[in-house]
């Protein structure tokens, strides 16, 4: 079951990112990046199952030129339920809601063979405070007229 995550659910989900992530999830870019800033509740969801959270994807907000729109992640799965789909549930039920919505695009760091099946493309015209690899840099747009470049500020 998806639902939106709650902030009942934070230590859980601290727990989560320990166990799957482990500690050098702080030296990532992508956690440098978000560091110091509230991820965004509304968008943010959990995978339940039976009373356990075994998955969970957080949205942070963000800006380009004006243009409102948010980061991806993280997104973890913990390790006995990866291979099910549960990764691929939250992203498409995330993103159908957040298009409901006016936010104009969506960014993320990751790996490209996984991320292009949602239609997220390497963009080469944005860039981050901190240094990024610009092939883990993508974003998909949400409303048609939305060119982006230059520099996606969080928050």
């Amino acid at each position: 079951m998806i639902r939106i995550e709650t902030k009942k659910d934070q230590k859980k989900i601290t727990q989560l990112e320990e166990d799957v992530l482990g500690p050098g999830r702080f030296a990532r870019p992508s956690y440098r990046i978000r560091e110091g800033h509230t991820h965004n509740i509304f968008y943010s969801h959990v995978y339940i199952r039976g009373s356990k959270i075994v998955a969970s994807i957080r949205y942070f907000d963000c800006q380009n030129e004006g243009l409102k729109g948010l980061m991806l992640g993280p997104l973890i799965v913990n390790q006995k339920f990866k291979g099910n789909g549960i990764g691929t549930e939250l992203i498409n039920t995330t993103i159908d809601k957040i298009k409901e919505q006016k936010i104009n695009f969506l960014v993320l760091i990751g790996e490209h063979e996984y991320y292009k099946k949602f239609g997220f493309d390497i963009n080469k015209e944005i860039y981050f405070k901190l240094n990024v690899r610009s092939e883990k840099v993508h974003s998909k747009i949400l409303i048609n007229s939305t060119k982006l470049s230059g520099l996606i500020e969080i928050g």
